[in-house]
C-alpha cells in the first residue's frame, strides 16, 4: 500500500510541478520565415508572450512542426539548453546571448548599437564588424533580421485581420 501512496504523491508533484506547460496571455498569429544553419522554416506560426517568456510555434500545412520556447532555458524539439548555447548553436557565437529573445520581442539588439528611427515608429539597426553584417528593421507589424555574412534571416509579419469585406 505504501508503494501506491508514494506513486500517487510523485504523479501529483509532477503534474503540479515544473513540467506543466506555460500559459501565455498574448498569442498572435504571424507569417514567419527563419533561415539559420540549423533551422529553415517559412509558413504560419504563433508568437506567444508572458512577461519575459516567449514561445514561437511553427506550423506547416496546419500541423505544428516546431516549438521554440525561451524562458529560463530555451527548448526546441531537440531538447532544452541554456540561452547561450542556443545562440551559439542556432545563430552565431558573436551574438549576445539574448539576441533571439530580443528579436522575437521586437526589442533593440546589441544594446541599441547602430540605431536609426524613421517616421511612423519604425526602427533600423545596422551592425557591422569582422564577424557580422546585420540589418535589423522593426515596426509594430514587421520584424526583419538579416546577417548577410552568416546567412541568417528572421522575418516575422503580422497576419492581415481583414477578410476583404470592407
Amino acid at each position: 500500500m505504501r508503494k501506491y501512496s508514494i506513486l500517487w504523491v510523485s504523479v501529483l508533484a509532477l503534474f503540479l510541478g515544473g513540467c506543466a506547460p506555460k500559459h501565455y496571455t498574448i498569442s498572435i498569429p504571424k507569417l514567419i520565415v527563419i533561415k539559420t544553419p540549423k533551422l529553415k522554416f517559412s509558413d504560419m506560426g504563433y508568437l506567444r508572450y508572458e512577461g519575459d517568456a516567449v514561445e514561437m510555434e511553427l506550423f506547416t500545412a496546419g500541423v505544428a512542426v516546431e516549438k521554440i520556447s525561451l524562458d529560463s532555458k530555451v527548448c526546441v524539439s531537440a531538447g532544452c539548453m541554456s540561452e547561450e548555447r542556443f545562440t551559439q548553436t542556432y545563430l552565431n557565437p558573436a551574438y549576445p546571448t539574448d539576441t533571439m529573445r530580443r528579436v522575437l520581442q521586437n526589442h533593440d539588439i546589441f544594446g541599441g548599437e547602430g540605431m536609426n528611427e524613421s517616421c511612423g515608429g519604425a526602427k533600423t539597426q545596422l551592425i557591422r564588424n569582422d564577424e557580422i553584417d546585420i540589418v535589423y528593421r522593426r515596426s509594430p507589424t514587421e520584424i526583419y533580421f538579416k546577417d548577410r555574412l552568416n546567412g541568417i534571416m528572421i522575418k516575422i509579419l503580422d497576419v492581415a485581420e481583414d477578410n476583404g469585406t470592407q
